[in-house]
């Protein structure tokens, strides 16, 4: 889906090449990013994600970095939602990159063009109820919760965007 990548004024949006994985790794293996996403991983799980986000083709990835620098700050993820109904958004940024706005503006970049390249009308977000700073985030990118649920032991919230 990213064949150029998007500029944002503080990020460039790319898709994920063999040389994004060191990032992808310390981003993966990060004990604070990891705390909402169900804990840490083995070394095993963590470069099969790795490698997993690299030759996607039913999942598009994006990863951010700073302006048009190699400073890694995350990866946005679009792919099937578990009911294979929707499709569903989710980021994971480095803590260090954190309440800076740049989750934001990269989702707001991306969202359209997502939505338009796969004409797609509906997109979801999961997020657990304790992670308060991802559920004011959706708001943000005017996201409503529609309903909530219990998945890998939290309760969760599930958002939606329509265009």
């Amino acid at each position: 889906m990213l064949e150029t990548p998007i500029q944002t004024p503080r990020c460039t949006l790319a898709k994920p090449t063999p040389t994004d994985k060191p990032a992808l790794r310390r981003l993966f293996s990060n004990e604070q990013a990891r705390e909402f996403l169900g804990g840490t991983q083995s070394d095993a799980v963590i470069e099969a994600r790795c490698s997993s986000v690299v030759a996607a083709t039913q999942v598009y990835h994006a990863v951010v970095y700073a302006g048009d620098t190699s400073n890694f700050l995350g990866l946005l993820t679009l792919g099937p939602y578990h009911d294979r109904e929707y499709h569903e958004i989710s980021y994971e940024f480095l803590p260090e990159h954190w309440g800076q706005g740049y989750a934001e503006e990269s989702l707001k970049a991306f969202l359209p063009i997502a939505m338009e390249n796969l004409k797609l009308m509906t997109i979801l977000a999961e997020t657990q109820l304790q992670n308060t700073r991802s559920i004011h985030l959706l708001q943000k990118l005017g996201m409503k919760k529609i309903r909530q649920l219990k998945r890998f032991g939290e309760q969760q919230g599930v958002y939606e965007f329509v265009v």
